[in-house]
């Protein structure tokens, strides 16, 4: 059976990497640490956004008394320390990009991190090597759920988003996802159950995932 597209643009963070289950870990510690308790569900809020914004919603939800930027450094202190041996992946990432390559399907990254960070968290993780393209959301004027990530994303691959599918974790990301106009969007939740209000599918897990691209 013939593919219903010629790209794929995935997201990053609780989708190939496990790395959402790490901030989950991290954020309350960072924040008891500057003498601030928040309740574990509040982090839930935060999976997808990214970090201006969740820096805007830590501290709406402190009453404002946080300095930002030095959350934001010990943040990205406590994350590095916790992926310095090793990033881990989620299930099934290697098997996954085998069969994109097997079907010589090209492929970008369409993430809320910024570029760098994540170019560098693909790295570490022994992935970067395997994407055409990277677009970070300091690529583009609004992030996710606004469909600017995944818009450039299909064009870097030299696509329209109508011809890519995409597979993202985060309410958010499938919201952008969908504005943009991509032709089938697959969500795999990862750390928060999904709403279920955007996504043309649902999927367990990568492997599943692969079933509904039509592989």
């Amino acid at each position: 059976m013939a593919l219903q597209f010629s790209g794929v643009l995935l997201d990053l963070d609780g989708l190939l990497l496990d790395t959402e289950r790490l901030q989950f870990e991290v954020g309350p510690a960072v924040l008891k640490g500057m003498g601030f308790e928040v309740a574990p569900t509040f982090f839930h809020a935060l999976v997808g956004v990214d970090r201006a914004t969740g820096a805007r919603m830590i501290s709406k939800e402190l009453g404002g008394d946080i300095d930002g930027a030095a959350l934001d450094r010990a943040w990205n202190e406590a994350m590095d320390e916790r992926m310095r041996d090793a990033i881990p992946l989620r299930p099934g990432v290697h098997d996954f990009l085998d069969m994109l390559d097997e079907q010589q399907l090209p492929r970008a990254i369409a993430t809320n991190s910024e570029t760098d960070r994540a170019k560098w968290k693909l790295q570490h993780a022994g992935l970067l090597h395997r994407m055409n393209a990277v677009i970070g959301v300091d690529m583009v004027k609004r992030g996710k759920p606004a469909p600017d990530i995944y818009v450039m994303a299909a064009e870097t691959l030299g696509l329209r988003p109508e011809q890519c599918v995409a597979l993202d974790d985060s309410d958010l990301g499938v919201r952008a996802a969908i504005d943009a106009g991509v032709g089938k969007v697959i969500q795999i939740p990862d750390m928060v159950m999904s709403r279920d209000l955007y996504a043309h599918h649902q999927a367990g897990s990568l492997q599943e995932a692969t079933s509904l691209m039509g592989f």
